[in-house]
């Protein structure tokens, strides 16, 4: 039997935290116990933890079925600069590189491996993993095993194997965003035995949604004031198409914004690089389509826009959760217009299984009634999930407080510098702050890997609040463990005495 003591040595070892947050120590105690458990953890909420640290703990391997390539890549790293073994094998893996995880795997050699859920359905696959140590099966994103899921992906559906082919090794399941009827949906289709259910609540109050009906001259000012006012934080635009993402980020360029644009249809190399351009606050604003966000865990953005109307309150709920993910007050912004309604309507319109339209159908009216009905967003949001709160007003939305008086503001001209400082919690200098976010830039482009694996962050500003001078009192600056203080140790605290000096 592991014990709490153990637990905590682990956490701190490998990710350099002090505590658990809320329901991770259970997850991680129940799947350490072998039972199957489903987990609903809103955007943010440190999911991968709640697996991650069972295999480093368990000794064998977990299978982690992840449906984005970049996702399972930057999953990879950071194990790896936590000192944790790991790879991921999925059809951007080259054949010999492939053999040799393959044949690591059958060894044993690493605690975690990811696999896409078009490569677990393969036979061979299969048929493989009977010669690998697993100790967990985990099933990220679950949602898309369920057609009543707003991300419903058919490839999940061969999922349903793993309880036939490994009857036992435990199964869990994680989503951030799954009504109860997808919740039931996911227990059925992956056959969860007895499993054990966590749930946090859907209610994050630090978010403010504001949601504004809009016409073709009130959303540009809308956004422009919205960028203004949070001029010392990142700001994710979320458009509908790839043009009107160009046509956002040209708009914003003209009023001397600088912005980035990311969607699918970008080549990868760029892609990447607008990321980490953003991640890096190098760049403030990124504009981008639903093809953004999945994996992107940055606690300082400020403020999500919508330019359109969601199709479903489920994406705008994951979407929007991007904000605010440092308990710091953020703003979440729709701004919708009829046209968006009526444009929505069209594709449902033009599914063709009858069912599936019936769902799309379902979903329409939903957030239709979501930005239309007058009643608190908050409760909409947490009563769509499942969840009754006690309360009526939230405070924290446009209908439960008043407009803020930045809505109503008129800028004709907004710029927002490169290197303003994000919005802190205690008063970090700024030019030190400044001076170690460019030394992270310089230890990332050394190791071509993004600047946030190196140190997030919460890190950096805790790095910048501690000023550690010895390896022992960088290991108490939050999210620097053990491998990571070995592997950059040195040259965060040159960086430090450089700035003294």
């Amino acid at each position: 039997m592991v014990s709490a003591a153990d637990l905590h040595a682990a956490l701190k070892r490998h990710w350099g935290y002090d505590e658990f947050r809320p329901l991770q120590q259970q997850i991680v105690e129940s799947l350490l116990a072998g039972h199957d458990a489903a987990v609903v953890m809103p955007t943010g909420g440190g999911k991968s933890l709640c697996y991650q640290l069972p295999a480093v703990i368990g000794g064998r391997t977990a299978i982690v079925v992840s449906p984005l390539i970049a996702l399972m890549s930057d999953q990879v790293e950071q194990l790896r600069v936590a000192g944790i073994p790991a790879a991921a094998l999925n059809t951007a893996t080259p054949p010999g590189e492939r053999r040799d995880i393959m044949r690591h795997a059958e060894r044993g050699d690493y605690r975690l491996l990811y696999l896409s859920p078009e490569r677990l359905s393969m036979q061979a696959t299969t048929d493989w993993l009977s010669h690998v140590p697993v100790s967990l099966y985990v099933i990220d994103e679950a949602h898309c095993i369920s057609e009543w899921g707003h991300e419903f992906r058919p490839e999940y559906r061969q999922l349903g194997k793993l309880r036939e082919l490994f009857p036992n090794v435990p199964i869990a399941a994680f989503t951030a965003s799954a009504t109860k009827r997808v919740r039931h949906d996911i227990l059925h289709q992956l056959q969860l035995r007895e499993p054990r259910t966590f749930i946090r609540s859907f209610h994050r109050p630090n978010l403010r949604y504001l949601v504004r009906q809009c016409d073709a001259k009130s959303q540009p000012r809308l956004l422009l004031a919205t960028i203004a006012h949070h001029a010392e934080g990142s700001v994710i635009i979320y458009a509908p198409t790839i043009a009107r993402v160009q046509e956002t980020v040209d708009f914003l360029s003209s009023r001397g914004i600088p912005a980035i644009a990311y969607h699918g249809q970008m080549n990868g190399d760029l892609r990447s690089r607008n990321q980490e351009l953003w991640m890096t606050d190098e760049v403030r604003v990124l504009v981008g389509t639903i093809a953004f966000g999945l994996g992107i865990n940055k606690p300082s953005v400020r403020a999500v826009i919508h330019l359109s109307l969601p199709k479903s309150v489920e994406q705008y709920y994951q979407e929007a959760g991007r904000a605010g993910r440092d308990g710091l007050e953020s703003d979440c912004l729709l701004l919708w217009r009829k046209a968006d309604a009526g444009l929505l309507a069209h594709f449902v319109t033009a599914i063709d299984g009858r069912e599936e339209r019936e769902r799309a159908w379902q979903r329409y009216h939903t957030i239709r009634e979501f930005v239309e009905s007058g009643k608190c967003r908050h409760r909409q949001i947490c009563l769509h999930f499942g969840e009754t709160p006690k309360w009526e007003n939230c405070g924290m939305c446009d209908v439960c407080s008043p407009e803020p008086e930045w809505m109503s503001a008129h800028p004709s001209h907004v710029s927002i510098a490169k290197t303003s400082a994000p919005v802190k919690r205690q008063a970090v200098p700024s030019a030190l702050l400044d001076h170690m976010r460019a030394a992270r830039r310089d230890l990332a482009r050394a190791r071509n890997i993004p600047a946030f694996i190196i140190l997030h962050d919460k890190s950096l500003e805790d790095l910048c609040l501690k000023r550690p001078a010895t390896r022992d009192e960088l290991l108490a600056v939050h999210g620097i463990g053990e491998s990571k203080a070995n592997l950059y140790g040195d040259e965060l605290l040159a960086a430090l005495r450089a700035f003294e000096q």
